[in-house]
């Protein structure tokens, strides 16, 4: 089961619930853009396409993570479950899941989802609370070079499959405070630009003490 922001809690959901189990759950097709609210909680799976978790505090975005197909999501007031790419999914309230739960194996894999999302609001929490921007932009580096686990030249290599302002709404600043804590890094030679979306980390304990 990944654990990255990006593509986090990839299960096997789909392969352990039952045909008569998944009847229990209702079934759209969604096309790219769309995003479903909810006021009461909802679990989702993604059986195809992608799509994106975020929650919102004072008005700000917040990504929590993507989502692959066979991953699990879970829907409360304050998030948004947005389609990146055309989508299948089930859905089902929390209220109507009773009998899934018997399903150990299912039952399992919905908890772990739902403390692992815990887990990730506790760090965006701390991450707002006690560290700058350079700080936030550190941090989601390191978890992403850690995930990707590439080197290049003896330095950990990084991609980032997406642009600065998808990257501010993870780290929850402002896109242009972001842009400006992410060139101060460049500058620095903490990190080196090869391309728009690859970096090498050059100074990774420089980049480490940010996060402190």
């Amino acid at each position: 089961m990944k654990k990255s922001r990006l593509g986090l809690l990839q299960t096997h959901i789909l392969d352990i619930l039952t045909q008569d189990e998944l009847e229990k759950f209702e079934f759209k097709e969604l096309p790219k853009t769309s995003t479903i609210y909810t006021e009461d909680i909802e679990i989702i799976i993604l059986k195809t396409g992608s799509a994106k978790l975020s929650f919102f505090e004072d008005g700000e975005e917040f990504i929590l993570y993507h989502l692959e197909k066979n991953n699990i999501a879970i829907l409360d007031d304050n998030c948004a479950f947005e389609v990146l790419e055309d989508a299948q999914i089930y859905v089902i309230r929390l209220d109507k899941i009773g009998e899934i739960l018997h399903n150990p194996k299912a039952a399992s894999e919905i908890l772990t989802t739902t403390l692992n999302t815990i887990i990730v609001q506790r760090q965006i929490t701390k991450s707002i609370l006690f560290e700058d921007a350079k700080g936030r932009i550190a941090n989601f580096l390191i978890e992403l070079a850690n995930e990707q686990d590439l080197k290049q030249n003896g330095y950990r290599y990084v991609f980032l499959p997406f642009s600065l302002k998808v990257l501010s709404s993870f780290v929850g600043l402002k896109r242009q405070s972001a842009s400006t804590a992410f060139n101060e890094l460049i500058k620095d030679d903490i990190i080196r630009k090869i391309t728009p979306h690859e970096f090498l980390i050059i100074d990774h304990e420089k980049l480490e003490s940010y996060t402190n």
